[in-house]
């Protein structure tokens, strides 16, 4: 992220939470006195905080306190007798609201008309009570004065919480998105990341979000959340994506305004520019707002990692079908039998069950297969006739000279393309070479590549012959099952003859 994405935009100030502010703060009385819940009402009928009233929540017992408090787990104070259906039920009951449940935030406020049998400043040092007042001066002044204390109390409690839980998920996602290496998996878990903020404070969301490349005057969606939503250009919030698109790009800031995020990150290496914008359907608190702002942030580093990383992984793999062209085109095949070899490979890799990064990785290594082939003299590579014996020695020689070229890298796709280039001329029954390996003695990426070479080999012109009919390379195959190639890949490559066909018609000579 840039400096001046560093900054943050804010739209014009709304209340924290309008939602929320409409919503009376919730006051649980548990006493097993009828008159002390009416007195209590009585003293507190017009009380008003922050422009919001109470809602009371009667309890005559311990035990009916308990199922309340489940039931409402956003009571904010509770004003509470000591001595109910049992002389310490008030403090049992305490002790299970911190200690069973775990519920911190609550205030409690013991109230007694027996301080003797609960003695202040025993409880106060042994139970987590926020206050210790005896029925007799709880007058309409000082109950007011308790209540404004706790809900006080509260909220900076609450926010305190909000902000812990909300850094931990922007630490948690972080890593997450740091780890994600392909923009497909990216980029809805950056989207869930987002719209996770919005759920730290236990305040509900109808929240939605999208991200698209930005194509002029419409978006290309990329993913969404919910999943399913916004596929089609026309459902989307075209007018006011295209305003924040212009805000965020002309700003370069991201942009968290009532109930919105928007940004927009740039691949410097395509110039295609990802735009991200949620709605959480209510105003977002000083707290999301912040934590957005850092997520945004690590968003950013993320994605250009994950873009320079891309970059990089397409550089080599140019950079590999580049050097297999140039050994093809020097021993006068064409171009395109790389390029068919390795999109063969990645076909037939997936298919046997390798994953998506590994069929990848075998798609960018095997167009080297061949490389060694620089160290055979012209007199050999280019001859049309038949090879003798000796010559056929030497022509062998290119998995071991290619091998040795590469095998010293560091670098995954060329230890991957060393092993591709030493073993796809071994052969299922051990009859191959350079080291007549058997079976699964072959690595699978030089079994696969050995199959895709020889189908493209025998169905195109070489220097030395004519290309086969389709009908005689598929007999060819069939009959080498078991023997040249693994029986396995065979069976694939039977069943899935089709979309081979369609793979060599994409790429034709």
């Amino acid at each position: 992220m840039s400096e001046d994405q560093d900054k943050l935009y804010f739209a014009n100030e709304a209340p924290l939470n309008q939602a929320e502010s409409a919503q009376p703060w919730k006051i649980l009385i548990v006493d097993d006195d009828d008159f002390v819940h009416k007195v209590t009402e009585l003293a507190l009928s017009d009380y008003q905080f922050e422009g919001r009233g109470l809602m009371y929540i009667h309890a005559y017992s311990a035990a009916q306190a308990r199922e309340i408090i489940h039931e409402h787990p956003d009571i904010v104070v509770i004003l509470l007798d000591v001595i109910m259906e049992t002389g310490n039920a008030g403090l049992e009951f305490v002790r299970y609201v911190r200690e069973e449940i775990h519920n911190k935030l609550v205030r409690i406020i013991l109230r007694t008309g027996q301080p003797g049998q609960a003695p202040e400043r025993q409880v106060i040092i042994e139970y987590d009570v926020n206050d210790y007042k005896h029925k007799a001066e709880l007058s309409e002044q000082r109950l007011f004065t308790a209540i404004t204390v706790a809900i006080r109390s509260y909220q900076g409690l609450r926010t305190i919480e909000e902000s812990r839980l909300g850094l931990q998920s922007v630490i948690s996602s972080s890593t997450d998105l740091f780890s994600t290496l392909s923009i497909d998996e990216y980029l809805p878990r950056a989207m869930e990341c987002i719209l996770q903020i919005g759920r730290c404070s236990g305040n509900s969301c109808l929240e939605q979000a999208v991200v698209a490349i930005h194509g002029g005057q419409e978006f290309e969606v990329q993913a969404s959340l919910p999943v399913g939503l916004h596929q089609e250009a026309s459902d989307l919030p075209m007018t006011r994506m295209l305003d924040l698109f212009a805000l965020v790009t002309q700003t370069r800031q991201l942009a968290i305004l009532d109930q919105e995020f928007a940004a927009s990150f740039e691949n410097i290496h395509t110039g295609h520019n990802y735009f991200f914008y949620a709605s959480f359907g209510r105003p977002l608190t000083e707290t999301e707002q912040g934590l957005l702002h850092i997520l945004g942030g690590n968003i950013s580093v993320a994605l250009n990692n994950l873009f320079l990383n891309a970059e990089i992984i397409s550089t080599q793999h140019e950079v590999v079908l580049t050097l297999g062209e140039v050994v093809e085109s020097r021993s006068k095949e064409t171009a395109q039998h790389v390029q068919r070899v390795a999109e063969y490979s990645y076909f037939l890799a997936l298919k046997c069950g390798l994953s998506e990064e590994r069929a990848k990785l075998l798609r960018m290594a095997s167009p080297m297969h061949d490389v060694g082939k620089i160290g055979i003299s012209d007199a050999i590579l280019f001859k049309t006739g038949k090879l003798t014996p000796e010559e056929f020695t030497i022509i062998k020689t290119h998995t071991i000279i290619g091998h040795g070229i590469l095998k010293n890298s560091k670098r995954q796709i060329l230890r991957t393309a060393a092993t591709i280039a030493l073993q796809h001329h071994e052969r299922w029954d051990g009859n191959g070479y350079p080291h007549g390996l058997a079976k699964d003695e072959t690595h699978i990426h030089g079994r696969i590549t050995a199959l895709a070479d020889v189908f493209d080999a025998l169905s195109c012109d070489r220097v030395y012959k004519k290309a086969w009919p389709m009908e005689q390379v598929v007999a060819y195959i069939q009959e080498q099952r078991g023997k040249q190639f693994d029986p396995d890949l065979v069976d694939i490559f039977m069943d899935n003859l089709d979309e081979i066909l369609a793979i060599r018609q994409r790429y034709p000579d």
